[in-house]
């Protein structure tokens, strides 16, 4: 699987673009017909230098259309000259040389609402990997930590347990709203969150790890040969 995703990044140019570029991607979702909500945005920026003191609310993230991780989990200890600096820093073009799917996306910044209000806006995200619109496996993971656990779409785990989480009661929803969102690729894993009962649109990744190895080798091997 690590492989093929290694050699389909090499074929990812401006037409994929969109769908990684995490405003047009809410826009693109919007469009269609799929039962899945999305964050609210509060304000797009006109510049990083944009931000203001008002801005600073504990129910709000800050967040880059154009890069993976570059977001600003606001806290009652964020200050305007904290997030100007990170903002600054991000206002350039990712350029990621295997992943040219990033490449043209113009460099912006929004403040949006939190899902998770009630810890901080650190929602669980739940990755399912879908080929030809068929999700063959569940990864969770926490924004707090590198651990993640993995599924199969039973929820029977295929790795070792690492975060103690329970099956969304709406499992099957967020595999059918996986399954529409990732049909017209060969493949893409679909991100979503599940808070308060509601399944919510996270993003597209087309590249997840940047096709490197996730899975011991057996089961690279057999999900690989389901492509």
């Amino acid at each position: 699987m690590f492989s093929k995703i290694a050699y389909y990044r090499n074929q990812l140019d401006e037409r994929f673009a969109p769908y990684v570029d995490k405003l047009q991607a809410k826009r693109i979702v919007k469009e269609t017909d799929v039962d899945c909500d999305i964050a609210k945005v509060i304000r797009i920026l006109m510049d990083p230098d944009d931000f203001e003191a008002e801005d600073i609310q504990a129910h709000h993230m800050v967040k880059a259309t154009h890069g993976c991780g570059w977001n600003i989990n606001m806290t009652a200890e964020t200050t305007v000259d904290a997030v100007k600096k990170l903002l600054n820093m991000w206002n350039r073009p990712y350029n990621w040389t295997d992943e040219k799917q990033y490449n043209f996306i113009k460099p912006r910044f929004f403040i949006e609402e939190k899902i998770d209000k009630a810890v901080g806006g650190v929602a669980l995200v739940y990755m399912f990997r879908c080929i030809h619109g068929n999700p063959i496996t569940i990864g969770v993971k926490s924004p707090l930590s590198d651990e993640q656990n993995s599924y199969d779409t039973d929820w029977n785990p295929i790795l070792p347990v690492n975060l103690q989480v329970e099956k969304p009661r709406r499992l099957d929803e967020m595999l059918v709203v996986a399954s529409a969102l990732s049909a017209p690729f060969e493949f893409v894993r679909i991100d979503l969150y599940y808070e308060n009962d509601v399944i919510y649109f996270s993003e597209y990744t087309f590249t997840p790890s940047g096709g490197n190895r996730v899975f011991p080798m057996d089961l690279e091997e057999k999900y690989g040969r389901l492509w």
